[in-house]
């Protein structure tokens, strides 16, 4: 065995870097794939969103552009259907001090008591 090794020491030390390369490689392609279970709440269809996905969408617009009452009543909405009563009374006091007449926010804060 030992005279094994030492004739064949040169062609044993390629073959196991390339086995560790192979392995590395491996590694990296593996993690950097994204599980199919994980993907851009962007990329799926408008019907195939749940009730969170779209919550996170209008969170992100009103980040992007705070005030939009109608983006506001739209959360507000998903936040009562998603028994988020506490974050609904939140957003509907904001659009109301904004929009004192709106009559759907008035509606709506009498929904979510």
């Amino acid at each position: 065995m030992a005279e094994f090794i030492k004739k064949y020491k040169g062609i044993l030390i390629i073959l196991l870097g390339v086995l560790f390369s192979v392995y590395v490689i491996n590694g990296i392609y593996e993690h950097s794939i994204i599980p199919d279970h994980i993907h851009s709440i962007d990329d799926k269809a408008e019907n195939e969103r749940t009730d969170e996905d779209k919550i996170v969408i209008l969170e992100r617009s009103l980040q992007k552009e705070p005030g939009k009452v109608d983006v506001m009543l739209q959360l507000s909405d998903l936040y009562i259907k998603t028994d988020n009563k506490k974050s609904a009374k939140k957003m509907l006091n904001k659009i109301l001090e904004i929009d004192p007449s709106n009559k759907e926010a008035g509606e709506l804060l009498k929904k979510s008591e």
